[in-house]
């Protein structure tokens, strides 16, 4: 009853033999999940990324019918690298100067990425991530100065800023990113200094990297679901062309990937990259999660190896859930959605309160060293 409808329309008047229907059935059987618990036999579908974990064998395969070929599945994540590698040929056969500079001779990497979001522990650090709109609920905000944005960041007491460059996906770009990092070099000479800017985009190829660096951006990160084994090679790059990497990973065995890539910072994605829907959704009204998340946002902060700086990722847009994620041993979270949101409620509560009162005090409560149990 839960079988999804297959992704092929029939013609009028023409009807597919038994043999395809069964073929998609048991394609689909097998990419499930079985659980049987107290209410019985569930299955839940299995992802591209989890999938992996079981050898190559058990990513969906292609039908074929009459016509051709049938494709049950295109993931997300695999349309996102073809219009990636789209784009890096269009950008490389129109480089910009200064970042083909960077791309031949590099840059030094002064680590100032890593040396911001690093907290004593007991405390964790909150990185605003900018952007319009999410692959999975589309446009949710307006932001109409991302430079102002930018300075209550810097006030609130952030301790970096991300700025989201694939516009199609989040809706802000490159352009973005320039006035947001144009916002904080005004407060150089100031105490504390200007915040440190990453890019947060889909990247493949070093030439993008090197665009980024010519923007001035500080760190930049990687996707290790998109990359696969070639992270290794896009962290070596991006140290070489003066960026930190933080390296995303949704599953042990993409940590594994980041580990031997020698990657200084981990991000750990409460996403499915296949969808780009939350794994495990947060109930605001419980406080907590709707699922158990042991094996995935709890259980994988523990396997991250001692001196590797973690920062959690994706649904941490409540106060309590960042208290929850600093003590089960988050050094950092990256919060989007309720930040953006908050930036947008410009009318004063009262003539006592700022117009960006909200998207400051949301920082400076996940900052806050309050308690889980009594709330803030």
């Amino acid at each position: 009853a839960n079988m999804p409808r297959p992704p092929f329309a029939m013609a009028p008047g023409k009807r597919f033999g038994a043999s395809m229907v069964l073929a998609y059935a048991f394609v689909q059987v097998g990419q499930c999940f079985m659980s049987v618990g107290p209410a019985g036999m569930r299955f839940f579908p299995m992802s591209t990324s989890d999938a992996r974990l079981f050898g190559s064998s058990m990513t969906t395969p292609t039908l074929r019918g009459r016509s051709g070929a049938l494709s049950c599945r295109s993931s997300m994540l695999e349309q996102v690298r073809e219009r990636k590698m789209k784009e890096v040929e269009e950008l490389k056969a129109n480089m910009p100067e200064d970042a083909a500079k960077i791309l031949e001779k590099g840059a030094t990497n002064k680590n100032r990425y890593l040396k911001a979001v690093k907290k004593p522990k007991g405390t964790i650090s909150v990185v605003p991530q900018i952007k319009t709109k999410a692959p999975t609920l589309g446009s949710f905000a307006s932001l109409p100065a991302v430079d102002v944005l930018s300075a209550h960041c810097y006030e609130a007491g952030a301790a970096a800023i991300a700025v989201c460059t694939d516009k199609e996906f989040y809706g802000t770009d490159w352009e973005s990113l320039k006035k947001a990092a144009g916002q904080q070099a005004r407060y150089k000479g100031k105490f504390p200094g200007p915040l440190p800017v990453m890019a947060y985009d889909f990247f493949i190829d070093e030439a993008q990297l090197a665009l980024a660096a010519s923007y001035g951006c500080d760190a930049v990160c990687l996707n290790a679901a998109l990359l696969g084994t070639s992270t290794k090679d896009m962290v070596a790059s991006a140290d070489r062309m003066g960026m930190d990497a933080l390296v995303e990973v949704h599953n042990k065995a993409e940590l594994d990937i980041a580990i031997e890539a020698g990657a200084k910072m981990v991000g750990i994605s409460n996403r499915d990259m296949d969808t780009f829907q939350l794994k495990h959704p947060v109930d605001y009204q419980l406080r907590t999660w709707s699922v158990p998340v042991e094996e995935t946002v709890f259980g994988l902060v523990k396997e991250v190896p001692e001196g590797v700086h973690v920062t959690a990722m994706g649904g941490c847009n409540e106060t309590l859930v960042a208290w929850t994620l600093r003590d089960e041993g988050y050094s950092s979270i990256m919060v989007g959605e309720a930040i953006i949101r908050g930036s947008e409620m410009r009318m004063a509560s009262s003539a006592y309160s700022a117009a960006y009162n909200e998207a400051k005090g949301l920082i400076m409560a996940f900052k806050a060293k309050g308690s889980k149990k009594y709330g803030p």
